[in-house]
């Protein structure tokens, strides 16, 4: 038999792809950020929907995951250094 269990970190994913319209691009930037925390998936789909200045899926995700650190800083909690995949892009 099968086992059809969805895990936390899945149906997070599943939430990135929907609430991103199934933009891979936008997916792979707010994965970046995330990592796969819990925590940090609800605080950026919160800024998600709070994001209203852009358009675009993959600005409005870049632009929800700078609000998204930047509570993070205002609330105190210490993170690692998390590189969007913009940021890795650029590098190259």
């Amino acid at each position: 038999m099968t086992d059809t269990t969805v895990t936390t970190v899945q149906q997070n994913q599943l939430e990135l792809l929907q609430t991103l319209n199934y933009d891979t691009a936008a997916v792979t930037e707010a994965l970046a950020f995330t990592q796969n925390d819990t925590f940090k998936h609800k605080l950026f789909i919160q800024q998600y929907g709070r994001v209203y200045a852009e358009s675009d899926v993959v600005a409005r995700t870049i632009k929800a995951v700078q609000e998204s650190k930047e509570s993070l800083a205002a609330l105190g909690v210490t993170t690692t250094s998390t590189p969007t995949a913009s940021d890795s892009s650029q590098a190259s």
